[in-house]
């Protein structure tokens, strides 16, 4: 594609994303540019606002053209799959964080992606630690009905996600994505994200700063089975567990967070209750806290195992039909230890705190068609219970889609393409089963991009399937 070319289909994009309100127009372009507008919603402008908007869209091409974000990741970075992809540069802002899809390629299922995330607030809040985790969102088409149930099946997507660089200068993160989906994915490939997860902080086997030397019975609150939320290693027979310490504010600890607390901590029937409590909900903070005695020695003792309850407001525990109501969140490790002995332990804190940010996040980018380079064929050989049905040869690897046999699903296999030149090995990039049908669908990545036309046959766990 030439840089004409690239141009004129970034302010074609650009035009197909925006609306035009004549109020407060020159404070919405730039949002507008990365808004997704309806395909069954028309798009009406008002004559007298059409020129001012494609003279916006004209500024903000030609500085993204400027930039050339695209340019520069392949100069700089070279990344594995750069031949391939071809320049997107499209991006959104909220919240301070701007997410580019500097690049794509898109093959039916399979899909790579170079994205960048910056911090263009000024506060440098992006580390090499910084993930999307579940936040993160892949468009895909609605899986098809089963055959034999009629109702729809399984459809999922699985991602590799590889931070290539990391600019602390600018505080920009590079990362490649290798998307595979049960499904197509949808055209034009939509991605985004609700969630950034900037930093994380780990502790491990803290010592809390309490006294254990001095602790005696404490006072406890009646504890009905029903409000225990769930638990560790907690016993079949529940008849027993009957009390629980009052919930408070007894000491902080070492993370030094305002959301997590020892909440209180004493000797209840000869054994050792230490509790914590946390704010409940909360999708960035303190995770929950590990606990564990650890003796002169330096042996840690685990406890005997853990009751998770919830409280109100005001710090009372609830209920069943009162969990919908639930602001804390409390812990309470049980030790059996000799309660006379205290003095010779030390009370360990392990956790995780972690700072990010919920917003909105999503781009679209129109990518060529791709099917001329993949090579699709129907095959039925079996290797090792599992019949191979379907596959599909993309420059990103192997897809395949069969049956298996028995009740366990094992997706472990060894798979390579034979070529002219000799094998390629690949790599298992994730898969999905449907228990009720044996069903399965798999996805084996390369390493570099791979040319199809040279692929003769595909290798499994040493059988050999012929490309047709």
């Amino acid at each position: 594609m030439s840089a004409f070319d690239r141009d004129e289909q970034k302010i074609h994009d650009a035009l197909f994303r925006i609306t035009v309100d004549a109020s407060g127009l020159a404070g919405q372009v730039r949002n507008r540019l990365n808004e997704e507008i309806p395909r069954s919603a028309p798009r009406r402008v008002r004559r007298p606002w059409v020129a001012a908007a494609i003279a916006a869209v004209l500024v903000v091409s030609a500085a993204a053209v400027a930039a050339g974000s695209f340019d520069w990741l392949i100069a700089k970075i070279n990344p594995p799959f750069g031949e391939i992809v071809e320049p997107v540069e499209v991006s959104c802002e909220d919240q301070g964080i701007r997410m580019e899809v500097i690049g794509a390629q898109k093959y039916d299922n399979r899909a790579i992606v170079y994205l960048s995330l910056q911090d263009i607030s000024g506060q440098n809040r992006l580390t090499e630690q910084t993930e999307f985790r579940d936040g993160f969102s892949v468009t895909v088409n609605p899986p098809e009905t089963t055959g034999k149930t009629g109702e729809v099946g399984a459809g999922g997507y699985s991602l590799g996600q590889n931070l290539l660089y990391f600019d602390k200068e600018t505080n920009t993160l590079y990362y490649e994505f290798n998307i595979a989906s049960d499904t197509p994915l949808a055209d034009p490939l939509e991605l985004g994200s609700f969630l950034i997860y900037f930093d994380e902080r780990a502790y491990e086997n803290e010592p809390v700063a309490v006294s254990l030397s001095d602790l005696a019975e404490t006072e406890v609150t009646p504890l009905r089975e029903d409000q225990i939320w769930g638990g560790t290693n907690v016993p079949d027979d529940r008849s027993g567990l009957t009390e629980a310490l009052v919930p408070g504010r007894y000491a902080a600890l070492p993370s030094g967070e305002d959301d997590q607390w020892l909440s209180n901590i004493g000797i209840v029937d000869g054994k050792l209750h230490v509790q914590t409590g946390k704010v409940f909900g909360k999708e960035f903070g303190s995770s929950d806290a590990t606990l564990s005695l650890m003796a002169s020695d330096g042996e840690l003792i685990a406890p005997d195992y853990e009751l998770m309850l919830l409280g109100d407001g005001d710090q009372r525990l609830l209920g069943e039909d009162g969990f919908d109501d639930a602001v804390y969140k409390y812990e309470e490790s049980v030790f059996s230890v000799n309660t006379d002995e205290l003095k010779g332990y030390t009370l360990c804190y392990s956790g995780l705190v972690h700072s990010g940010v919920e917003g909105h996040w999503k781009v679209a980018a129109n990518l060529s068609d791709t099917s001329r380079q993949m090579r699709i064929w129907t095959s039925d050989i079996e290797v090792d219970g599992y019949r191979f049905e379907y596959l599909t040869l993309s420059p990103l690897g192997l897809e395949v889609r069969g049956s298996y046999e028995g009740d366990k699903w094992a997706s472990e296999m060894s798979l390579a393409l034979e070529t002219g030149d000799g094998l390629i090995p690949l790599e298992g990039g994730g898969g999905s089963q449907n228990a009720d049908e044996h069903t399965f669908n798999s996805s084996w990545n390369t390493e570099t991009p791979l040319n199809v036309t040279t692929v003769t046959a595909v290798i499994v766990n040493g059988t050999r399937i012929p490309v047709e």
